[in-house]
């Protein structure tokens, strides 16, 4: 089977044209197309044109989208893939374990990773600290950001060159984040000054919409 179209409508022609050109190029095994309620859906690849299904659908996307195995609201996208300029102008955010104010810098649905960075001569103890130190105040010293999200643990960490010093800590959260209300709810927990939240899903709201419509005209 090369294409299905569900009944002879507008999108017959276009259905048909497209799979002449595709086959010309990959050939007619290798090419699929079918329209369903009013989307047309290809797909090109080894054999594909030879499957008999019984039935396609398709799912609108509306809900957001994976997050390391966690299907997340629209208003999370923005947040989890660059936390950082969100959160900008929140000062006395998060005290670290070694001292100081940590920013956020990554943010997932399983926890959030904060960052205080700072030019190494006034650090000099700290950086002793983690050289002789398994734990930090009961906290584990570990490797890099990596081991503590393998560990699941609240734990920290510390990078150094000769001129700075970037200090990091973890904080799991108690459990997978895939809402707004339950991000709000963990980082009240963590944070001791938190954003405006109506104003904060509001806009990330807003950037997920835009930037699924650049896609859609993308795609079109």
């Amino acid at each position: 089977m090369a294409f299905i179209d569900t009944e002879e409508n507008q999108y017959s022609q276009y259905i048909e044209n497209r799979h002449s050109q595709l086959a010309s190029e990959h050939g007619r095994d290798n090419v699929l197309i079918a329209e369903v309620d009013g989307e047309v859906v290809t797909l090109v690849g080894d054999g594909v044109g030879l499957i008999e299904p019984l039935d396609i659908t398709t799912t609108q996307f509306t809900e957001g989208i994976e997050i390391d195995g966690h299907r997340v609201e629209p208003a999370l996208v923005p947040l989890f893939e660059e936390p950082v300029p969100w959160f900008e102008g929140n000062h006395d955010l998060f005290e670290l374990t070694a001292g100081g104010i940590g920013k956020p810098c990554a943010l997932s649905p399983t926890g959030i990773v904060l960052l205080d960075f700072g030019k190494r001569r006034f650090y000099e103890d700290r950086v002793e600290r983690y050289a002789t130190n398994d734990t930090l105040d009961g906290i584990p010293i570990v490797a890099t950001e990596a081991d503590a999200i393998a560990s699941g643990e609240h734990s920290t960490w510390i990078s150094t060159d000769e001129s700075s010093v970037w200090t990091y800590e973890y904080v799991p959260f108690v459990e997978p984040v895939q809402t707004t209300a339950q991000l709000e709810t963990q980082l009240e927990a963590v944070f001791s000054n938190t954003p405006n939240w109506d104003e904060l899903f509001e806009a990330t709201a807003a950037v997920y919409e835009d930037e699924m419509a650049e896609m859609r005209d993308t795609d079109g």
